[in-house]
């Protein structure tokens, strides 16, 4: 939780236009559905939920800022990225793939947690990939064995497009070069090599939704205190249009229903992706079901000024069946 932070005098605030929400708690209920195969985006000013299919592809592109490469790491528990600067590219197929250093993207959202992290260093005309750096992909073990691991060399970024070379690990009868357009309006461009096609992965422009329930990977540590990449179900938020801070009424003393927006103005509000994330709920190994953490909820800021509080209601629709995040959120005025 992101610490509260309390300062001795207040600034005057612009105005800014009130969203478009109905006064008094409102909820909403997001069908990722029992296999999860589901993911959401939802804008808290224009209470506008958009749904997609979830894991239509491999690598994200990102569309502004430095240049940078995410991974679809939520596909499988082997589904990851190892990077390999002994070797030349040519001769990866001689690598014992079992003896890799294999990593997932941290799902906070910062570049230096990334696997890619610095693959690109910037030149005077753009960036250039790193020559003594060949990445291999696995898609899984649910992959062909031939088709199941990629060696990947990303070459430059010009002007907003990725240029990288490819091939397959086992199958290697084709050196790929392959252009990534992007587009500033969407926080990344994906690319799926099944397809060998670009993919809508956010079906919306970045200004248009504030988080996306989805699946992804994140190292948590088990009963033996050694960390495992579980694959989980929570919400991501778009650090390009809102910052969240976690709030516990427990230590702070501010009940979810007492929650002003006087009082959210003292909260330190951050930009991290996994801020919302997957503990909001918690398995009881007794009753084998989800239960929401009563005394957690959230702080949301949009970029033009307006403040929501949100907390969590349920994760069972009303026939029992998981997948189904239900949350309430009240516009703060």
């Amino acid at each position: 939780m992101l610490a509260i932070v309390f300062t001795s005098c207040e600034k005057d605030e612009p105005l800014y236009p009130q969203p478009k929400v109905a006064a008094g708690l409102q909820t909403q209920t997001f069908e990722m559905g029992e296999t999860y195969s589901n993911q959401l985006y939802f804008d808290f000013e224009t209470q506008t939920k958009t749904t997609n299919l979830f894991g239509q592809w491999d690598l994200g592109f990102a569309c502004n800022g430095t240049p940078h490469i995410i991974v679809c790491a939520g596909k499988s528990t082997s589904y990851a990225l190892a990077k390999v600067t002994d070797t030349h590219f040519d001769d990866i197929h001689q690598l014992q793939m079992s003896k890799l250093s294999w990593g997932f993207d941290n799902p906070n959202g910062h570049i230096d947690s990334l696997v890619t992290s610095n693959c690109f260093k910037p030149t005077t005309y753009g960036y250039e990939g790193n020559p003594d750096e060949t990445y291999v992909l696995d898609l899984g073990s649910d992959s062909v064995v031939a088709n199941r691991f990629i060696k990947i060399k990303f070459l430059s970024v010009r002007g907003g497009m990725y240029e990288f070379q490819w091939t397959f690990v086992f199958n290697p009868i084709k050196i790929n070069v392959t252009k990534i357009y992007t587009n500033p309006e969407y926080n990344y461009t994906y690319f799926n090599f099944g397809t060998l096609k670009t993919v809508e992965n956010e079906p919306i422009k970045n200004k248009k939704w504030d988080i996306v329930f989805t699946t992804y990977k994140e190292s948590i540590h088990d009963v033996n205190g050694q960390p495992y990449p579980y694959i989980i179900r929570g919400a991501l938020i778009n650090k390009h249009k809102i910052s969240v801070c976690e709030v516990n009424s427990n230590s702070t003393g501010i009940s979810f229903d007492d929650m002003s927006k006087e009082l959210a103005q003292d909260f330190s509000m951050g930009k991290t992706l996994n801020e919302i994330g997957y503990d909001w709920k918690v398995y009881d190994q007794n009753s084998a079901k989800y239960t929401i953490v009563q005394n957690k909820y959230f702080l949301l800021k949009t970029e033009s000024g307006n403040w929501f509080k949100m907390r969590f209601i349920d994760f069972y629709d009303d026939q029992g069946r998981k997948g189904y995040p239900k949350m309430a959120w009240e516009v703060l005025k």
